[in-house]
């Protein structure tokens, strides 16, 4: 667990600096079906959306970052609601896995 954490936030810190957009904006989460329930091409499917979903988040934050440095002093609080989603995506997706692959 210690290491996905430590992961997320390596990734979280390698934002792209600079990046430049009007509003920084991050949609919701994908679903994580039942594990236990789950064909194998519905699990597939379901990692490909994490995946997609944690470099959208990473791009928001990238955003965040930015206007930050801009004098928008709400960003603090929005990166760390991103970094804690990502955390949450991560773990609810893994514990499906695990059950998965136990059936």
């Amino acid at each position: 667990m210690m290491k996905r954490v430590a992961v997320i936030v390596l990734m979280a810190g390698m934002g792209v600096a600079g990046v430049a957009r009007a509003e920084c904006t991050l949609g919701s989460p994908p679903s994580v079906p039942d594990g236990s329930k789950a064909a194998e091409a519905e699990m597939q499917a379901a990692q490909a959306a994490v995946k997609k979903f944690m470099a959208e988040t990473q791009d928001y934050m990238s955003c965040l970052e930015f206007e930050g440095k801009n004098g928008n002093g709400t960003w603090q609080k929005k990166y760390n609601d991103a970094v804690d989603q990502m955390q949450k995506l991560a773990g609810d997706f893994n514990k499906q896995l695990k059950a998965f692959k136990s059936k």
